[in-house]
């Protein structure tokens, strides 16, 4: 058994604090953003390559070790580096306040890289310290409030921070971000973790490290999954917003549909899913969800082509999400399958690379060929991702250990 301590309510309320704030800035300026820029006319060609600025999540493995180290020489305690990086990420959302959304755009997304690195770097960190606290059975749980911590997260920094920019404006939507930030960094202050030794075996930081890991018996079918799996639903995301944008939607009404509508509909699924691994096997889970989201994509064809009613975009935003929030517990539960306590936070963060990876670059090829092939052409494309991830899972994913928690 790897588990070091109790899980407790503080504990699990601290987890999903962790999960909602470091997604509360960098949904706002990777989401948001994209709406804003749109509104002012920026073209789908470009707004599509600032997506590439989550890419700073995808190589977060590169020091992990680092994290890992620091951790083994504090005697296991993970809050304490969190809270220099929740002090940091507070720090890296408020500097923004100071400048023009529109005419600053170099020192905007300056902090948008800042917020990427160090909400990835409090990931890490949250990662092992979920993998301290959860035994194999708790980890359904632990990728509920991963998702669903996500999925709030959205909420305020997109359609909450939509809403308010609307009516009062760049900085204080901001330094609000900012101060619902603080919430999780108070929250660490009066936690009390208990000691774990961790033995640290990793002393190189190179992209070896990702080649050490996936060349082991029976992980390449995992591999493999994470690459294709986020396709097609990261792709109908980032088509979603711009798609609104086009169809004359108010910002506050975008932010209404993503961050209450789609969110307050994801939060739901995601605890279903988390209910739904103890009775299903996480296979037919997943094939199950791929056929949902092959069909459900396609609802954003409705959009495109002049029924852009609230109704129907209500319906294409509930859909990803639902897609999202009911695979990703599943996704999460399998990654942390993998993990020893030898190294948790590094090896979690090998395997989210790949998942990462393929969806930034589904959300920057999905936006920037839509400028080019149009909306309905990669609408088409992200729905048949979403078919040949069922047909992967049902063909050649056999071997899944620890089937039902």
């Amino acid at each position: 058994m790897h588990k070091c301590s109790a899980l407790t309510t503080q504990s699990i309320f601290l987890l999903a604090s962790l999960y909602i704030t470091q997604y509360v800035g960098f949904s706002f300026f990777s989401v948001a953003i994209i709406a804003i820029w749109r509104k002012s006319g920026m073209p789908l060609e470009q707004l599509g390559f600032f997506s590439l600025i989550s890419l700073v999540w995808v190589v977060k493995f590169l020091w992990a070790p680092w994290v890992d180290r620091y951790v083994t020489k504090h005697k296991g305690y993970y809050s304490s580096f969190l809270k220099i990086v929740q002090l940091l990420l507070i720090i890296s959302i408020s500097f923004s306040s100071f400048f023009d959304v529109i005419e600053d755009k170099l020192i905007i997304i300056i902090s948008l890289v800042l917020v990427g690195l160090l909400a990835a770097t409090q990931d890490i960190a949250t990662e092992g310290l979920a993998f301290k606290l959860l035994n194999i059975n708790e980890r359904g749980l632990g990728g509920t409030l991963k998702t669903s911590g996500g999925i709030i997260g959205n909420i305020v920094g997109v359609g909450g921070a939509l809403a308010i920019y609307e009516y009062f404006g760049w900085s204080a939507t901001i330094l609000l971000l900012a101060l619902i930030t603080t919430i999780t960094l108070i929250q660490l202050f009066f936690y009390k973790e208990s000691k774990c030794e961790v033995e640290h075996t990793i002393h190189d930081i190179s992209w070896r490290l990702f080649y050490q890991f996936w060349n082991k018996k029976g992980r390449l079918l995992l591999l493999v999954l994470l690459i294709i799996y986020p396709i097609g639903m990261s792709m109908s995301y980032a088509l979603l917003t711009p798609i609104l944008v086009d169809a004359g939607y108010a910002l506050d009404k975008i932010g209404f549909i993503n961050g209450v509508v789609g969110s307050v509909i994801g939060v739901i699924a995601s605890f279903i899913s988390g209910y739904l691994l103890k009775i299903f096997s996480r296979k037919t889970m997943l094939i199950s969800i791929s056929i949902f989201e092959g069909f459900g994509f396609l609802t954003l064809l409705f959009l495109v082509n002049g029924h852009s009613s609230i109704l129907f975009a209500s319906l294409s935003m509930g859909i990803i999400f639902i897609s999202y929030s009911a695979s990703m517990p599943i996704i999460h539960a399998l990654m942390m399958d993998q993990l020893s306590i030898k190294s948790p936070t590094t090896e979690y963060a090998l395997q989210f690379t790949p998942l990462m990876l393929t969806g930034v670059l589904a959300s920057v090829f999905g936006i920037s060929l839509s400028g080019i092939l149009g909306y309905n052409t990669m609408i088409i494309v992200s729905s048949t991702f979403s078919f040949i991830s069922m047909l992967y899972v049902l063909l050649f994913f056999k071997g899944i250990a620890n089937e039902r928690d």
